[in-house]
């Protein structure tokens, strides 16, 4: 894999990292592939939309879940953290636990950002490189999200 796919990969993984934690705040997440203006920029096909959509909504139910339960792990670690009595390796059982959650959360997102990578062309990866550049490089000037288009 070159550098720059893996610079994409990383970026999309971001993405969509943030698309769970905002369904799972209730704001309706930003789905790139479905904006008039990245479908032009990337000329995507109503087909291409389509398919990122399934791939997307297929894999959604796995990472509201995964993020729940990582949630859930990471508050009962914290708990016992908080407990001076704990045992040592109770808190190491956790911190597995913990980890364990986020390792299935990361690989469900990387099997998604992989599917949805396949869809696209070479070109149309390089583009999708480009926006998620700017995006991210305007979210982080600002201190705010994507804007919705």
């Amino acid at each position: 894999m070159r550098l720059r796919d893996v610079a994409l990969v990383t970026l999309v993984v971001v993405a969509a990292t943030a698309v769970v934690a905002a369904g799972e705040q209730g704001r309706r997440p930003h789905r790139w592939w479905q904006s008039t203006d990245v479908k032009a920029l990337l000329e995507l096909t109503d087909e291409q939309s389509a398919t990122l959509d399934r791939i997307y909504r297929k894999a959604l139910p796995k990472l509201r879940e995964s993020y729940r339960r990582q949630n859930a792990e990471e508050a009962a670690l914290s708990q016992l953290v908080g407990d001076m009595d704990v045992e040592e390796i109770d808190v190491t059982r956790q911190i597995d636990r913990v980890e364990a959650t986020r390792s299935e959360l990361s690989k469900t997102r990387i099997l998604m950002v992989f599917r949805m990578h396949r869809v696209l062309t070479e070109t149309q990866r390089d583009g999708l490189d480009q926006w998620m550049k700017r995006e991210t490089d305007e979210r982080g000037a600002a201190g705010t999200r994507p804007r919705r288009r």
